[in-house]
Parts: structure tokens; sequence; C-alpha cells
């Protein structure tokens, strides 16, 4: 099963504010050009969204049923400082987002355990690196790991030259859509990703730390599109300060700080984001339209999923405002080159110095046939999902998830026997016997797993599974009561509120129904049954017109969903 592939010479031809292969002008055509070949429905078409306050252009690409299906978005964003590139990133951020969770959910994975695959494995060394798990217990469970149920796909090691196979879900649940990126080319995407993940790394471990770090002088910038975006911020008052993210990575990354006096805090945010490429000022153009994207022209709130903090006020963002000696651009790392081989082949030798492999899966759609990528760099931080797991709850976790769910059982069964007591072996325990339909027996595990002093971010989780079990036994007033408990810890879990809806839809209060699914799809809004159950409630109140619209929306999502279909037909009678 193991491929490889080979990193080959690849020349820039367009470098006005980011470095591509070909103008952005080609990139949009081919997209929708390929687009169009396609029996699937990816994009409705692309707009432009800005006001045209600061004159940085920001696009959408609007999904298309297909695309919302299988990304659960409605649309990507897309940035740049011209229209053209803006355009094009919100195009190949469509065809990076639909071509990896694709992959994701529909690749012929290698089903099997590390100890039968051999050397070809990733080594568990490098998967514990990947949680910063240096615990006792890591060592321990070394041995069981050896005959863990996982699922496993080809990747390449950049840093060592020979392909590997990794255990595919191990890295997803921790990184998620942190290292999917899509090129003009092969290079082009690797080269994104891989800056991608250390930009997200300089940033979790700067924000987490609330470190100090260097001032950026605005006064050294010499590229032309970045002293341009600097000159439209300050036209319109937005106050910017930029800071040396590059810590010890020998890639250069700037973090970017802006707000408007004028309309903050009433009518706009703090906007906090960071860049890396391997050209300094090529890094303060992708961090300063990226504050674009993001701001909504600083005259309106926006509700983005943030990688970095969302600061409420300067205070708690005063180390990234805390004046100091200033340091010019050209100080940073500088890696760029006009070959983008060259440059991934620096930024992969200057990561291993710090002991960083790179592992690099490609997830190229194969009707699309536009290069997409995934690059995983095993101890690099994302998010807080490298600090708030260990490797005995990943493993418990992956197998509830993903392995067959006799394998699981017998997998955690043993995990057990080894670590008794552990909150969240008890838990994965519970989940796999909702699998296997023991539903009784599930809640048993989950009652012991809250008795286990599960940390306080876990609780909620908990508590939605013991609502799921008592509404599958059809006591709907003891789910609700569950589920209160888990909206009390936290109250932005989608699966909370589409539970909720389901109960109180069986007791009749269509009402508090209502309010659940709206507040459901507020939290995902490509989630079709969320829909089809919002229009079923609405039926039942009497608003038949909305309940129809709504249960066609839901088709439109998901045209699985039969029981939608009875109900709009009925409805047409």
């Amino acid at each position: 099963m193991t491929e490889t592939f080979l990193l080959q010479d690849c020349y820039k031809q367009y470098s006005y504010d980011l470095d591509k292969v070909c103008p952005p002008e080609e990139t949009v055509a081919r997209v929708k050009y390929r687009f169009k070949q396609l029996n699937l429905d990816l994009l409705k078409n692309t707009l432009r969204i800005d006001s045209g306050r600061l004159g940085i252009p920001v696009y959408v690409s609007l999904c298309g049923v297909d695309a919302v299906r299988t990304i659960g978005t409605q649309k990507q964003m897309g940035k740049g400082s011209t229209p053209e590139q803006a355009e094009a990133s919100a195009l190949m951020e469509l065809v990076e987002r639909f071509s990896f969770f694709s992959f994701m959910h529909q690749a012929d994975f290698l089903y099997a355990t590390p100890n039968s695959l051999g050397p070809e494995s990733v080594s568990f060394k490098t998967l514990a690196r990947s949680l910063f798990d240096v615990s006792e217990e890591a060592e321990q469970v070394k041995a069981i790991y050896r005959d863990w149920p996982l699922h496993f796909t080809s990747a390449v090691s950049l840093t060592y030259g020979h392909p590997v196979l990794l255990p595919i879900h191990w890295f997803y649940l921790i990184n998620e859509y942190n290292g999917p990126a899509a090129g003009n080319t092969l290079e082009e995407a690797v080269l994104q990703g891989l800056c991608e993940v250390v930009e997200r790394h300089v940033g979790s471990v700067i924000s987490h730390g609330r470190l100090f770090t260097p001032v950026i002088d605005p006064a050294s910038v010499q590229d032309p599109a970045a002293v341009e975006l600097l000159e439209k911020f300050r036209r319109q008052g937005i106050v910017i300060h930029l800071r040396d993210f590059s810590l010890d990575t020998g890639i250069p990354t700037v973090g970017v700080l802006a707000y408007d006096p004028a309309t903050f805090p009433e009518a706009s945010e703090i906007i906090f984001t960071a860049g890396t490429t391997p050209d300094p000022e090529k890094s303060l153009v992708r961090a300063l339209t990226e504050v674009a994207q993001l701001a909504g022209d600083f005259n309106k709130r926006t509700s983005y999923r943030p990688t970095l903090p969302k600061y409420e006020n300067l205070t708690e963002a005063s180390y990234l405002t805390a004046p100091g000696p200033m340091r010019p651009i050209r100080s940073l790392p500088q890696l760029a080159d006009d070959n983008i081989k060259v440059e991934i082949e620096r930024c992969v030798a200057t990561l291993t110095r710090l002991g960083l492999e790179v592992l690099v899966v490609d997830v190229t759609h194969p009707q699309i046939r536009i290069p997409v990528v995934y690059v995983i760099a095993p101890g690099a931080h994302f998010l807080e999902r490298t600090r708030q797991t260990n490797v005995i709850f990943h493993l418990a976790k992956l197998a509830s998830r993903y392995a067959e769910p006799e394998d699981a059982m017998q997998a955690l069964t043993r995990l057990h026997e080894r670590f008794p007591g552990r909150f969240d072996v008890l838990f994965f325990l519970g989940l796999t016997m909702d699998t296997l339909g023991r539903t009784a027996e599930a809640l048993s595990y989950f009652a012991a797993s809250l008795q286990a002093y599960p940390p306080a971010h876990e609780i909620a989780s908990i508590y939605v599974h013991i609502g799921s079990c008592r509404k599958d036994l059809g006591d709907y007033s003891g789910a609700v009561t569950a589920l209160k408990q888990a909206q009390a810890a936290n109250d932005q879990l989608k699966e909370v509120y589409h539970l909720l809806g389901f109960c109180y839809f069986k007791l009749k209060e269509h009402q508090r129904a209502v309010e659940c699914f709206e507040k459901a799809i507020e939290l995902d809004p490509g989630s079709g049954i969320d829909y089809a159950n919002l229009g079923i409630n609405l039926r039942e109140l009497g608003f038949r017109q909305e309940a129809a619209h709504l249960l066609q929306m839901a088709l439109d999502l998901d045209p699985s969903l039969d029981f939608a279909r009875l109900a709009l037909e009925k409805l047409a009678e």
C-alpha cells in the first residue's frame, strides 16, 4: 500500500502579493472549468463580500449541495491583495476542503494493527510526541498499542525521504483542518500546508504562554503589496501591531493585531492573525490579508471560527501591543527562492533541527485533479488539542470511534484491565457498549466515568451520552435532565440541542423543540437532519409553508432523509 511521490523543480511565475506558479486569473479559470466537468454540485458562484471601506478584497465561494454535504459549511472564504487573488483563494479553499473531507469519508484505508505492518508503520514514539505525552503511562501502553485496531494510509516523510504508513485518524483527531492545502502544483500545495502547520504552531505557543515577541518596524517594509496594504489600513485609522512570531522555527512568521479605535468595541472587534511563508514580507502580506478577511471592514462584528484567540479588550491582548525595541522585517529568517522545491527543502531542514518530522499525505480528489495534500508535523502545537489529551485517552477514542465494535470492545477491555478506574477508558467503553446496542450497560459505564473525576472540559460530553442513552430507552424526561446538565457545562455543543429538540418533540413541547433545532443549525449550518426536524416541529405548530421550505432544504442537503421526503409529500397533499 505504501506509495511515494517525488518533489519536482517548481518555479514561480507570479509574485505580486503571494508567490505562485501562475497568475491567479489562470487558477480561477482552471478551477471553474474543472468544476463544470464534474457530475457534482460543488460551486454556486463566487462573490465579493467586503464593503470596500479598506479597499482590500474578500471573496467567498458559495458551496453547492454536494460540497455542503461533505464539508458541512455553506461557504469558503478567500483572501488576497487583489480581487483575482482573493477569488482564487476562495475557490482553492473549496477545492482543499472538499478534497480533504472526501478523502477522510471515502478513502479505502488499510484496517490493521501496527504489529501486522512491521517497520513500515510510523513509530509509537512519533505518535506520542504528537500529543506531547512523556508520561510513564505512555511508555507502559506501548505494548498494547502494537495490537490496536487502526486505519492506515500511505504518506511520505519529507524529512527522511521514504514512504510510511500512518494511522490517519490518530492525526485527524488532533489536527482536523490544520494541514490540508491545495495548490496549482503538488509542490505549491506542500509548501502552503507546511507553512500553515508552522503558522498555527507558533501562534498556539505564543498565545498559550502570552509570550512577548520582538516588534517589527513597519517603516522597514519594502514589498510593494505589503506597503500598499499597510497604507490602506493607515488611511482608515486602523491601528496595526506587527510582531516577529518566528520563535526558533527558522521559518519567518509575522503576527498582526489590528483594531479600529473609531468603531471598537461597539461595532468591530480586535483581529489577531499570523502569516507564514518562506519570505518575511510575503508572510506579512498573508497576515494582513487575513486581517481584512476576518475584520468585516472593521464596521461590523463577525462570526468566524478562530485559530487564534478572539480578545474582547486590549488588556487581554497586552502582550501583543507592548512596546519594545523595533527590528526590521528583514531581520526575520529568509528562506525564499525562485524554486518552490528549494523552499520546501529549506523549511524541512530547519524543522529537522528542532526534531520535527514532516509527513505528507496526498489527498487529491480523483475527479477534480487539482493537487491537495495533508501536511502533518508530529510535535507541532495546534490550538489546545495537543495539550488536553494523552496517549491512553487518544487510543481509547480511536477504538470507540473508528474500529469495528467487537474489536474496539476487546481492545478497550485490555486497556481497562491494565489501567483500571480511568474516566476516559470507562467513557469509551460506554460508547462502544452503546454502539453494540447494549444501552443499559453503556449507561452504567458513563455513570462510572462521571465518578472517576473527569476534567471539567469532558463533563458535557459524558452528560450528552447519558442523555442519548436515556432517549434511546424512551426516558425522554430523564434525557432532558441529563442534556440540561450538558448544556450547563458547555452551551456550544450542537449535539446537545439536536437531542434536546428530539426529546421535546417526543414530549410534544414543539416550541421548545423549534428553539433547540434553530440553535443546532446555528452551530452547524450543514446539518440536513436538523433542518428536517425543525420543519417537522413547525408543521406541528401550524406553520405549514415554513415547514415545507425547511424540509426541502433538508433534502437538498441530505437526499437520504426519507422521513423528511414523506413529511414533505404529506404537506403537499
